[in-house]
């Protein structure tokens, strides 16, 4: 199952490429070197539409849950 997990997020386009490449050959990183990148990306999208004119109220209360929901994630991988 965490092998199928790696390969779809190697193929999002969310990690860096040389992190994804890295996950295709089956070479998982500790998990707190893939949640950095993706909370960074999650901060990204939420500057982006808050202080976009023109996203709508439904892309900003989206990109709102990614970004509590990647630092839900953050908070739990590193308390294991």
């Amino acid at each position: 199952m965490t092998r199928e997990v790696y390969n779809l997020l190697a193929h999002s386009g969310l990690l860096p490429k040389p992190q994804s490449l890295e996950l295709l050959a089956g070479n998982a990183p500790q998990i707190e070197e893939i949640i950095i990148p993706l909370l960074i990306g999650a901060l990204d999208c939420e500057a982006l539409t808050a202080y976009d004119s023109q996203s709508t109220w439904t892309e900003r209360r989206l990109a709102r849950q990614c970004l509590i929901l990647a630092f839900l994630l953050a908070i739990v991988a590193a308390k294991d």
